[in-house]
């Protein structure tokens, strides 16, 4: 094997990993605070993709910056979902259930409707969004590098960060995190405890729109394209550890660094059946992920 292709499918492994890192932020996080699992993260992508899409098509946005319309929208979308939908299951199941299983039909659900509904808007061809970077090639030593996926990448970590600061030295982030930690506490705290949620549920939404915007340049698109992102970041989350910020970027980036450097001896598609047993191996070995705590 020679090592500069092997060095060079592990640069571009970790990149590709960080922006899985960076698409699974906002289940991490709705998973951490809720206890449920977003089946319609991917959708909310998907999403976020084509509002970047069809601002360039419609008034010339670039998709990079049509993330100050397509964060603020994925907010409110998320927020409406979890007010209107989630909350009254969470509500009838609260007395019996400290997790409400059937949430994740619920969502499941939901990521049906979005899809078809977008199928049934959009129709299934595929399409690509531009940027006006001209320079879609940085080199990095020998190595030539997609900027896009730089630019993914870097965006992905600096949010991870903020997200982190955020909820560390913010009351709302505060509450946010005692609510994770104990919501009957926190309710006994005084803390608005369903409004937390929709928060929660609104801001994991916004994070993956702003990552769908980011990816817009590389990924082509579909009214499917999410459903891979989102059973790919369901892995990513568990991996890292449940409701851990870093968890999410360190999980990405083994996944991605797994599949890319694994893709150079073995086929693509065997390659993430690989990462499939390695997602199982350490969880055997540490079933709280690699950054999750017992």
């Amino acid at each position: 094997m020679d090592w500069y292709v092997l060095s060079y499918a592990a640069i571009n492994g970790i990149l590709v990993g960080a922006m899985l890192g960076g698409i699974a932020l906002g289940l991490s996080l709705i998973f951490g605070v809720l206890r449920i699992v977003n089946f319609a993260h991917g959708s909310f992508l998907m999403l976020a993709m084509f509002t970047a899409y069809w601002l360039q098509q419609l008034v010339g946005l670039d998709p990079y910056v049509s993330i100050v319309i397509a964060a603020p929208l994925m907010f409110v979308l998320g927020y409406a979902v979890q007010a209107v939908i989630v909350a009254p299951l969470i509500r009838r199941e609260r007395a019996l259930v400290v997790e409400p299983i059937s949430a994740l039909l619920l969502t499941a659900g939901v990521y049906i409707l979005i899809d078809n509904l977008a199928l049934m808007a959009f129709g299934p061809n595929v399409r690509s969004s531009t940027s006006s970077i001209e320079t879609t090639t940085i080199m990095l030593g020998d190595f030539p590098i997609n900027t896009f996926r730089v630019i993914a990448a870097v965006v992905a970590l600096a949010l991870a960060g903020g997200l982190a600061l955020w909820l560390a030295r913010t009351d709302t982030g505060r509450a946010i995190r005692a609510t994770a930690l104990n919501r009957d506490a926190a309710a006994m705290s005084g803390i608005d405890v369903p409004h937390i949620y929709n928060l929660t549920f609104g801001l994991g939404c916004a994070a993956v729109g702003v990552m769908g915007c980011l990816i817009a340049p590389i990924i082509p698109l579909t009214p499917h394209v999410g459903l891979s992102f989102g059973i790919k970041s369901f892995i990513v989350v568990v991996l890292g550890g449940i409701g851990s910020i870093a968890g999410s970027l360190v999980g990405g980036i083994v996944i991605g660094l797994f599949e890319s450097v694994a893709s150079q001896f073995v086929a693509t598609p065997t390659a993430a059946i690989f990462s499939l047993g390695l997602f199982i191996v350490i969880l055997l070995v540490r079933p709280q992920g690699l950054m999750g705590k017992k």
